[in-house]
């Protein structure tokens, strides 16, 4: 299986995670633990520039400290400019198309961990 594949699997199974915590927690009338909600924001955020150093070695892409910073700061705005930097204009917006497809079912593998915790964990 490619890297960047395994990345993105890590990446779902993380917001899955996410997602299921949260209810966890909402079930017991609490706010889940900020060290919880902190490690899973700085898990994905690795792993998110983790596939973009991969994608940036698989296309032989220059990248500058700026995007680095960005892309785990600023991922919404500094992936579809790295995207159309990259692969052009029909490519970019192929690619930024995907990524915005991809946070977008972020949310239904969220709301999956959820309903698994509301459904399974039921007390």
């Amino acid at each position: 299986m490619n890297p960047k594949t395994i990345v993105i699997w890590l990446m779902a199974l993380i917001t899955f995670l996410g997602g299921a915590t949260a209810q966890y927690f909402y079930q017991r009338h609490a706010h889940p633990p900020g060290l919880i909600a902190a490690v899973l924001v700085a898990i994905s955020a690795f792993l998110m520039f983790l596939w973009y150093r991969l994608d940036t070695e698989q296309r032989s892409y220059r990248r500058t400290y700026l995007l680095n910073v960005g892309v785990v700061g600023f991922s919404l705005i500094a992936l579809p400019y790295y995207f159309f930097r990259s692969r052009g204009v029909k490519g970019g917006f192929v690619a930024s198309s995907l990524f915005f497809l991809a946070i977008l079912g972020s949310f239904f593998v969220s709301m999956a961990g959820r309903y698994l915790v509301y459904f399974v964990v039921r007390t």
